[in-house]
């Protein structure tokens, strides 16, 4: 019997980014982890509480949607840019 787990996107929990539902563990969190920092499937899941089919789904919809994830990032890096300018100007 095959388990599908969904990835969703709710307003109020990230920020209305894609994440395994039932978690707040974001898809492009997962799979930035194993696709660009080389990290392995299973420490994913087990530094998360991920299970296998979870990372999976993760892994794929991150793979199946990258403009989005694409901006996903794009949107992180200028919040960590906003960041580090207003710790200088502190």
């Amino acid at each position: 019997m095959s388990v599908t787990i969904p990835v969703v996107s709710t307003p109020n929990v990230l920020g209305g980014k894609p994440r395994v539902e039932g978690t707040r563990v974001g898809v492009h969190q997962v799979g930035s982890l194993v696709r660009e920092h080389d990290w392995s499937r299973a420490a994913v899941a087990e530094e998360f509480g991920l299970t296998a089919d979870e990372i999976d789904a993760a892994i794929e919809y991150y793979e199946s949607n990258p403009d989005e994830m694409e901006a996903v990032a794009a949107e992180a890096e200028a919040t960590r840019d906003r960041l580090s300018d207003a710790s200088r100007t502190q």
